[in-house]
């Protein structure tokens, strides 16, 4: 039973390095697509900053997840968080109540990394 839990976490671990490997390909695909797109839309003179960001976020969101499935600790996965939180709160024209939402999340992301991600830490370390 043992070595079969071994060879079912093994195939786990290469099947995340595959999704991994496969959103990296996207990644690079999508950030040539954005910079194709960008350098049209410059010489067209329809270039709109808030487009650009939108793609460039959802790239850098997409490269934090790609970290999280490859080193598996606490730290990349409140990454992931803070970037999706912050790219909705840039990219996105909502109220001044669900912008204040997003603040106080990005806030409370920071105060978990700052006290709950160095206990984990210590505890983690001791065994």
């Amino acid at each position: 039973m043992k070595n079969l839990n071994t060879r079912l976490l093994r195939f786990t671990k290469l099947l995340e390095f595959s999704v991994a490997l496969c959103l990296m390909v996207a990644i690079v695909i999508a950030a040539g697509m954005a910079l194709l797109d960008t350098t049209a839309l410059v010489i067209a003179g329809d270039f709109q900053l808030e487009h650009f960001l939108s793609g460039v976020l959802t790239i850098v969101v997409a490269i934090e997840f790609v970290k999280m499935l490859l080193l598996h600790t606490p730290e990349s996965v409140i990454e992931v968080l803070l970037y999706a939180v912050a790219r909705q709160i840039i990219i996105s024209h909502e109220s001044a109540m669900e912008n204040l939402i997003g603040v106080l999340a990005v806030a409370i992301i920071f105060i978990i990394r700052k006290y709950f991600s160095k206990s984990f830490q210590s505890a983690v370390g001791d065994e």
